[in-house]
């Protein structure tokens, strides 16, 4: 056993490896992020991005340099790169509701912590205080996101609540500094994941990518109606697939993209097929009644979602948004109106339009929104068709 011990590395040496083995960790967040940022011109990699990096270079001067006095320049470069990467990390999370401005606002108070308790308590607890405050933050911030727009939150969850875990854990004692840093690189893995399959954005690349397809071959008419209502009034369901079907036919001649947001399997793309519509024709989003569901992208301009109005809020803005980056028209058409508004209650779906017809007035989109009058009460349909552009009857 003597000859072997000289290869024993000492404890505080071992703390100080994997303590920078999770600062670099945390640092090589940054390239990831950022290629994301550049594929997919989403702020919120880019602000996480940032955030990860200062907040990586933070654990790393704390692993080789001494943090232990609360006075030396050292701590104070150290406590600056901490709360600087953490209002970074805040921003992006309001970014994801577009709340940005609110939430950086709200990150900015974070280095008020330690000023405002700086005469009500020791040191320590305030320093423990304003290291605790951002995990907490961002666990709500996240858990209150996830409860209110059913978005695909869960690995970002339960990651930050593993963080604060352990640093509360760490404050009170309870756990050996070496495996804080441990179970931080376990914790930011988790994060990690979700981050390298980011559900919880509505337009993924494939869309993005289906709106900057195409060729016209026609120049398209100025955009003078946004909101159409299509009172389709047959029984036959052949004659409104064929009304979808010529619709999305006589955009692709004009370079207009078409985004089909279908309800409970109303129509199905096997449907649109027969009739000559190809997979790069349209994009195709299927709406299911489930609370739960997580936003998923398939392969061939699909994707499904939860049928909840916030689900469908972000996906028009978004549309909307993408379009206007991009100078693109764009056509929604919603199969059908009826639907959503029997399954919400139409006060609920006419609060959610009177939200969006503002912006997509401004525009290069228009919502085309299938609707059968007979089944609502005159004061229901009369609301919608005062909001509508037009009405087209077939």
């Amino acid at each position: 056993m003597s000859d072997l011990t000289p290869f024993i590395l000492p404890l505080s040496l071992i703390r100080i490896l994997i303590r920078l083995l999770n600062g670099l960790f945390t640092i090589s967040f940054f390239p990831f992020l950022y290629r994301l940022y550049k594929r997919s011109r989403r702020r919120f990699y880019l602000l996480w991005g940032i955030g990860f990096l200062l907040y990586g270079i933070n654990i790393t001067i704390r692993a080789l340099l001494d943090t232990s006095t609360t006075s030396s320049p050292v701590t104070w470069i150290s406590f600056f790169f901490y709360m600087t990467g953490f209002i970074f990390i805040i921003t992006g999370i309001g970014d994801l509701v577009e709340q940005t401005k609110i939430a950086l606002v709200s990150s900015l108070l974070l280095p008020l912590v330690p000023l405002i308790g700086f005469h009500f308590t020791s040191p320590e607890i305030l320093a423990w205080a304003a290291s605790l405050t951002p995990f907490f933050l961002i666990s709500i911030s996240l858990f209150f996101i996830r409860r209110k727009y059913h978005a695909s939150l869960d690995l970002f969850i339960i990651g930050w609540l593993f963080l604060l875990v352990v640093n509360i854990a760490l404050a009170s004692n309870m756990i050996n500094l070496i495996y804080v840093d441990v179970f931080a690189i376990c914790g930011k893995f988790v994060i990690f994941i979700g981050m390298i399959s980011p559900q919880f954005a509505v337009l993924v690349d494939d869309m993005k990518k289906f709106l900057i397809s195409g060729t016209p071959g026609e120049y398209p008419s100025r955009i003078q109606e946004h909101f159409i209502l299509v009172n389709i009034k047959t029984s036959e369901k052949y004659q409104e697939y064929d009304w979808i079907s010529d619709k999305v036919k006589g955009n692709i001649k004009q370079g207009i993209r078409t985004i089909l947001i279908v309800l409970y399997d109303l129509i199905t793309p096997s449907e649109l097929r027969s009739r000559g519509i190809e997979e790069n024709d349209l994009y195709f989003v299927s709406m299911y009644p489930s609370r739960e569901l997580k936003i998923q992208s398939f392969e061939d301009n699909t994707a499904l979602m939860s049928d909840h109005l916030s689900q469908l809020d972000l996906l028009i803005s978004e549309i909307i948004e993408y379009s206007e980056e991009r100078k693109i028209r764009c056509n929604i058409i919603l199969y059908t109106l009826t639907w959503v508004i029997h399954t919400h209650g139409w006060d609920n779906v006419y609060r959610l339009l009177i939200s969006e017809i503002p912006k997509l007035k401004k525009s290069n989109v228009q919502l085309y929104s299938v609707y059968y009058p007979e089944t609502h009460t005159v004061e229901e349909i009369s609301k919608f068709e005062r909001i509508a552009d037009k009405i087209l009857i077939f």
